[in-house]
């Protein structure tokens, strides 16, 4: 098995857990007590809102509170509030009692307090506004908290007397007064940790990857080779197509005969590829929740590339094949260290919400489509994860040499990675007709950045599974899109003349069935 997922460590979500747990995240993660330093800030008052469009929830119950709390008066939105001040990834001390699970990722604060300077430039060539140098300030005080908290510990162990010592009363009631003294210290410390600790995290998770000396710094991308594949001798079909269905979508069309079987060709093509390379393949389900989106940096509550799927209990995001599928796949999982590297993909229907514009405007920018996403775990090893990156960026020019189109391959520049993304490779292909470049494939790597955040580790090498957990490392992924249908059917279709044609290479024609009716093209 790839992992060992522990049982004290997953629960499985009755219908009335998740329910309670929605409401308990909307009465109390999502409003800070009158005390906080955050709610007398100048951006808490500033921010604009409707409480009769509250988006966090509709019960009554919860708009009492309001009332009860003297909010209205400050006409704020609790939607917005809660995206810049909370976290799915992160579970508060007040909401811990009542969770279904406690959720702390494992940042590591001290390798950002060294590196702070390129975590900063990060940020800043990424366009993001988060102040790195409050964050690393703030577990500074929580770590000479902890020490005084220590230390306060230590003295209460002084106090305690064995059993038959012989002690004055004057002698016990100085004791008791000094232990309860050390109590009330004690309390009014733990209380400033969690305090801190619920302010700090929901803030440090915003705080992106660091980023490779190869991204260019900026918006421009860089071309670091292109090439023209060879697919062998070019073969036409007429393709059936119809557009705009009065009871379908408008922003998709239906692919008829050849069309449909040429999207299950491709498919076929790509994973007989990837299993002759090793893969381990995967089926995934289309719909995640919101934790799995926010690992990968993505805002749950905001405009990302998902669309939204309501339910009586919850929401889900409906995303298809895509690496939020392995994430939540490998979350709060042990792998051992034999099993690494892992190499994985998962074919099936994609969606994005961001091409949804109510209308068709070419194949390739569909809302709609088939793909193919890879995944790779390696060990926690920079080395290791960018042999593994470089590895699927050669795998991605073999498969697209076998095609016969224009390619060339880009260094995405840092304004355009997503948080998670250490560096990002993308492989485009040519349109003639349109005469643009489109993206086609990708293979990014992310470092540690998701596994922190959703607990993905290994053990060493002959390392007992149930011990030694000190010694467990969080594992570096990688991860691709090797095939999108719609990009690739919208390049054959813009190869042949007639626009109900297409012009298929023969690399593909073999995994089509043999009953294709097919002619040869006249180029």
């Amino acid at each position: 098995m790839f992992a060992t997922r522990f049982a004290t460590k997953r629960v499985i979500w009755s219908s009335q857990s998740i329910r309670q747990k929605w409401n308990n995240r909307s009465t109390k993660l999502r409003l800070f007590p009158s005390t906080s330093p955050i709610e007398n800030s100048a951006e808490f008052n500033n921010i604009e809102i409707q409480l009769n469009n509250c988006h966090t929830c509709t019960c009554v119950s919860h708009h009492k509170s309001l009332k009860s709390e003297n909010f209205l008066k400050r006409r704020v939105n609790f939607a917005a509030f809660h995206r810049r001040y909370s976290s799915y990834l992160f579970t508060p001390s007040a909401e811990g009692e009542h969770a279904a699970f406690i959720m702390k990722p494992e940042i590591d604060f001290e390798t950002l307090r060294i590196k702070m300077k390129e975590m900063e430039d990060s940020v800043k060539f990424r366009s993001m506004d988060v102040n790195v140098e409050v964050v690393i300030s703030m577990w500074d005080e929580i770590q000479q908290m902890e020490e005084q908290k220590k230390q306060l510990e230590n003295e209460r162990k002084k106090i305690k007397f064995r059993k038959g010592d012989k002690v004055s009363d004057e002698d016990m009631k100085k004791a008791k007064a000094q232990g309860r003294a050390l109590r009330e210290e004690l309390r009014t410390v733990n209380s400033r940790i969690s305090e801190l600790t619920d302010q700090l995290y929901p803030m440090a998770l915003r705080l992106p990857n660091f980023l490779h000396g190869d991204v260019p710094l900026g918006t421009d991308p860089v071309e670091l080779e292109s090439f023209t594949g060879h697919g062998g001798e070019l073969k036409t079909v007429t393709v059936g197509k119809q557009e705009s269905h009065e009871l379908a979508h408008p922003g998709f069309v239906y692919l008829e005969d050849e069309g449909a079987l040429l999207e299950q060709a491709l498919l076929r093509w790509a994973a007989h590829q990837l299993n002759k390379k090793g893969f381990t393949r995967f089926s995934s389900p289309d719909k995640f929740k919101p934790i799995a989106l926010e690992a990968l940096g993505l805002d749950p509550d905001g405009t990302n590339q998902t669309y939204a799927v309501k339910t009586n209990e919850d929401s889900t995001y409906l995303t298809g094949a895509s690496p939020i599928a392995f994430a939540a796949y490998f979350m709060m999982t042990v792998v051992d260290a034999t099993n690494l590297p892992q190499r994985c993909y998962t074919v099936g229907k994609h969606y994005n919400s961001t091409n949804d514009t109510g209308r068709f405007d070419g194949f390739h920018n569909s809302f709609q489509t088939n793909k193919v996403e890879v995944c790779g775990l390696s060990e926690e090893s920079i080395a290791t994860s960018d042999m593994i990156f470089r590895q699927y960026v050669s795998l991605l020019k073999d498969l697209y040499s076998e095609l016969p189109l224009k390619c060339r391959l880009l260094e995405i520049p840092s304004s355009q990675l997503l948080p998670s993304m250490y560096r990002k490779c993308t492989l485009e292909i040519w349109l003639p007709k349109t005469a643009e470049y489109v993206e086609a494939a990708s293979v990014y790597s992310c470092t540690d950045y998701i596994s922190r955040r959703l607990k993905i580790r290994h053990i060493g090498e002959g390392e007992d599974l149930t011990k030694h957990k000190s010694n467990r490392r969080f594992v570096h992924t990688v991860h691709g899109q090797f095939i999108d249908t719609g990009v690739l059917i919208e390049a054959f279709q813009q190869l042949a003349e007639d626009t109900n044609e297409m012009c298929i290479p023969g690399t593909i024609v073999s995994y089509m069935p043999k009953h294709s009716k097919m002619s040869l093209c006249n180029r």
